[in-house]
């Protein structure tokens, strides 16, 4: 009997924690498609909706395996991504090394740079 209770308990908890978890998932991948598609209103829209802060959730997310940053540099998404750089503290802009991905990458003229170095002080 205290086998079934807990075998119950678990599962309960399992199937509870499992919409959350698709929640999230679907919320982050909508980020991800706004910021592609450079809609800098939806992207806000998606953050208040689930009461999320970019800074705290900036380095759990990951489009096509790049940081939302770098996301919206190649997706030619400006605005979206100089959102992105308001929100971040300059020290976590300046650990990601932006500038020297972007010039690697072949995105060393977009706008998003100066705007990086606006905030990290380098202008």
């Amino acid at each position: 009997m205290k086998k079934l209770v807990t075998l119950a308990v678990v599962a309960s908890a399992y199937f509870a924690a499992a919409p959350l978890a698709i929640a999230q998932d679907q919320w982050a991948t909508s980020l991800c498609e706004y910021t592609k598609a450079d809609d800098k209103n939806r992207v806000r829209k998606v953050l208040s909706d689930n009461k999320v802060n970019v800074r705290k959730v900036y380095d759990a997310i990951q489009c096509n395996g790049e940081s939302l940053i770098k996301f919206a540099m190649r997706s030619d998404a400006y605005e979206t991504g100089a959102f992105f750089v308001k929100q971040m503290p300059a020290k976590a802009l300046v650990a990601e090394d932006l500038e020297a991905w972007a010039a690697a990458n072949g995105f060393g003229a977009s706008p998003l740079i100066n705007d990086i170095k606006a905030r990290i002080g380098q202008d």
